[in-house]
């Protein structure tokens, strides 16, 4: 192999370095932020159901509101239709509260799932910050000052958001 300008040690030991590289990113990297997306699945699920609650709830109003009209109509033409004055304007104001409150929660879910996912970028980028400046100090064999480090990384954090 030495023929083809191939060092089968120095191969050995690049193969190794790699390995090494890989698996320690595999356990600092990948796990936890698949740990993370997991945690994050479950609270939009957790939204959705609250949501589905809401609705639910709505429904019920409605039905509630179908067994009012019901009685009232068996109490007599006059009185049938001052009820039904009455409850399809209590009906219109509880879809309105319903409605209010589902998109109230709706919104606030978005707007809470909105903060955390620019929270869990933040960390993120601070880690893959300090990620890169470990990996490049055990490359490179040299360490740059901190303040250049820094610069670097927020250089390349900059450029990657502008690739979004």
């Amino acid at each position: 192999m030495d023929k083809l300008g191939i060092n089968p040690v120095a191969l050995l030991w690049q193969l190794v370095a790699f390995s090494l590289l890989v698996f320690g990113l595999y356990k600092l990297l990948y796990k936890p932020v698949l740990r993370m997306l997991d945690e994050r699945a479950e609270r939009i699920r957790k939204g959705m159901e609250d949501a589905a609650k809401a609705r639910e709830m709505a429904e019920r109003a409605q039905e509630e509101f179908e067994k009012r009209i019901a009685e009232a109509r068996k109490e007599g033409q006059e009185i049938v239709a001052q009820a039904t004055q009455m409850s399809e304007k209590l009906r219109q104001e509880i879809l309105e509260q319903a409605r209010a409150e589902a998109e109230r929660m709706i919104a606030k879910e978005r707007e809470r799932l909105t903060q955390e996912r620019e929270q869990a970028m933040s960390e993120l980028r601070a880690q893959v910050a300090d990620l890169s400046i470990l990996v490049a100090q055990k490359i490179v064999g040299v360490s740059l000052d901190e303040a250049a480090q820094r610069k670097l990384i927020a250089d390349f954090l900059r450029e990657a958001g502008d690739l979004k």
